[in-house]
Order: structure tokens, then C-alpha cells, then sequence
């Protein structure tokens, strides 16, 4: 009996200490602020010819404000405007990371709304409180539309990129009425973004994240995209794309490798390119280089120290090719403009 009682408490010490292991987890990566690189350029409008923004903000599920902005091509008139494109980004630098794909979608006749999740840079939020927060902060930019009088007039459609795509896929299940989907290196399930690289211990780990996600953000907080994608309204046509070689968000833990469960819905397609990376919008090439800048980063934090430190990397910052870094895959950026074409128009 004694023997018994000494397995038991063993077993419930390696359960809270397993639990508070994956809190601390889930606290590095959602318990502070993104702000990007101050560092590292981020495009704006006046990076751009004929790119033009008005600002907007609306309130989130706990009355956090979150901003961005509507993009637009001058060269575009009002009555050829195409629709209205919901710009939702990954974790990091905030929707600046994509101007240049916005301004792509703007040059192609839509107005493109993009904003700052909550506790990401230019929005409110003292963090970024976890994974589903985004698809809260997008049911409440959807909210938002319906009730703004310039910009409930036109079709919507949805384009996200990792967290972002996953958000525009999850938010389907509020039946929101958008017309199109585009989801770009989307995750099935956020966990096995988590804990991916942990191997062996990963999957000791998994049952204890979904635990806690879903005691704060409910069952809705853990399902799976493509459970979501089985159920979703006739009305809506979704384009996913994923690049086979992605190291963040693993083909085999994306929504394109999981097609069987939605494939014989005609409105979902998937594709997936060999060869590419996480940024599958952008070309193999200009992946390559931006993993290189980042990888250079590292290498000097760990190799050097104070003003040595600063030296290299000031250096190394003012060496960075903003053209290269950012330069699009035409093939992909043409495939999602003619998806949108025929979807939200």
C-alpha cells in the first residue's frame, strides 16, 4: 500500500510539474508583446506608387482597440473597386510584413483592410494572450464592416498567412458573411505548432496545452481546421496553399496535408508547392535570403557581446536588401488574385 501511495504521488508531481511546464511555454510565446524588429525597415504607403491608407480601429472581445488601416491604389476608381480584402498577418512585425502583398491586391482593383492583432504593435493588449485570440480579434474586425457604412457595401474575402491563416479558417465557424477564404501555410492544429520541434517530449506535452487552451478559450480553442472546413456554408470558397519544405508550420501538421477530411467539397482547393518554405508567397530565392539575415542575427547574439555586438549587427542591418527580402512569387500572388477574381468579385 505504501509502495502504491510513494507511484501515486510521483505520478501527480510529474502531472503538475508537466502542466506548469507547458504554462511556461505558452507564456513565452503569448505571454508578451510583438513589435517587430525596430532594426529591420517595414514598408509603408510611401514605399509604394500610388498606395494609399485610411486609418480605422474598432474594439475586440474585451474592448481592447485594435488598428490599421484601408489600403487602396489611387489609380483605382470607387466604382471598379473589386471588393474588400481582410488582411490577417502572422506573429511578428504586425501586418507591415505583408505591404507588399497588399499593395499586389490593392494594384489589382480591392481595397485591402489590414490591422494589428491585439498585443501586437500598433493595438492595444498588454500580450498576445494566445493562438485563438486572433480569431477573435477577426470575428470582431467582421463585426466591425457589417456596421461601417463605407465599407459594408462590398464583398468580402479573407487572406492570412500562419496565425493569420488559421485565424481566417477558424472564424468560419461564426458563419460570417464573407464570400472567400485564402489561407497561406495554415496550421490544423496550433499545438503541434508549439511543439513540434520537441520531439518525443512534444507529444507528452500536447494533452496538457490543449488543456489549458481550452479552459481559457473554450472547445472552440482547440479544434481542429479541418474539422472546421467540414463544416462550413456553400457560399464560401476556400484556397489553401502550403509549401512542402515549411519548417514553422509543417506540412504534415497543415490543413492541406489533412484534405481527406473536406476534399469532396468542391469549393475547397488545395495546393501545395515543392520546395517551399513558411513565406510561400514569396520566391525560393527571397526565402532562402531572409533565412540567412535572421540566421546571421543569431549567430552574431551568440558569438559576440556589447559594443562588438552592436557593431556587427548595425552592420549587418545596413547591409540588408529590402527588394530582395520581400520579392514576391508572381505564380502564387497571380493564383490567389485570380481565386479572389472569381470568388469575391
Amino acid at each position: 500500500m505504501g509502495v502504491l501511495l510513494i507511484i501515486l504521488a510521483i505520478v501527480i508531481v510529474l502531472i503538475v510539474l508537466l502542466y506548469l511546464f507547458s504554462n511556461i511555454i505558452l507564456n513565452a510565446v503569448f505571454g508578451k508583446r510583438c513589435e517587430g524588429n525596430p532594426n529591420l525597415k517595414y514598408f509603408t504607403v510611401d514605399d509604394f506608387e500610388n498606395l494609399e491608407n485610411k486609418k480605422i480601429e474598432f474594439k475586440s472581445d474585451k474592448g481592447q482597440i485594435l488598428r490599421g488601416f484601408v489600403y487602396k491604389n489611387k489609380l483605382v476608381k470607387e466604382k471598379d473597386v473589386k471588393g474588400l480584402l481582410v488582411f490577417v498577418h502572422g506573429m511578428g512585425a504586425g501586418h507591415l510584413s505583408y505591404t507588399t502583398e497588399i499593395n499586389t491586391l490593392a494594384k489589382n482593383g480591392y481595397k485591402v483592410l489590414a490591422y494589428d492583432n491585439t498585443g501586437t504593435c500598433m493595438s492595444e493588449g498588454k500580450n498576445l494572450n494566445g493562438f485563438y485570440q486572433a480569431v477573435l480579434d477577426l470575428k470582431s474586425c467582421l463585426e466591425f464592416i457589417k456596421t461601417n457604412n463605407e465599407l459594408n457595401k462590398y464583398n468580402v474575402g479573407l487572406i492570412g498567412h500562419s496565425w493569420g491563416a488559421y485565424s481566417v479558417v477558424q472564424v468560419l465557424k461564426y458563419k460570417p458573411n464573407v464570400k472567400a477564404v485564402v489561407a497561406l501555410c495554415g496550421p490544423d492544429t496550433f499545438e503541434n505548432v508549439i511543439t513540434s520541434s520537441m520531439k518525443s517530449f512534444g507529444n507528452i506535452l500536447k494533452p496538457f496545452i490543449r488543456f489549458i487552451i481550452k479552459n481559457k478559450f473554450g472547445k472552440e480553442g482547440i479544434q481542429k481546421s479541418s474539422d472546421v472546413l467540414q463544416d462550413i456554408s456553400e457560399d464560401v470558397s476556400v484556397l489553401l496553399i502550403h509549401g512542402e519544405s515549411d519548417k514553422v508550420c509543417t506540412y504534415e501538421n497543415s490543413i492541406v496535408y489533412n484534405k481527406d477530411k473536406f476534399e469532396k467539397n468542391e469549393n475547397i482547393m488545395t495546393v501545395a508547392y515543392e520546395g517551399k518554405e513558411h513565406n510561400v508567397y514569396q520566391t525560393i530565392e527571397s526565402e532562402k535570403y531572409l533565412n540567412e539575415v535572421f540566421g546571421k542575427i543569431e549567430e552574431y547574439k551568440k558569438s559576440f557581446k556589447g559594443k562588438e555586438l552592436e557593431e556587427k549587427l548595425n552592420k549587418h542591418y545596413n547591409s540588408i536588401d529590402y527588394k530582395k527580402i520581400t520579392e514576391e512569387d508572381e505564380e502564387v500572388l497571380e493564383s490567389i488574385v485570380e481565386f479572389c477574381n472569381n470568388t469575391v468579385e
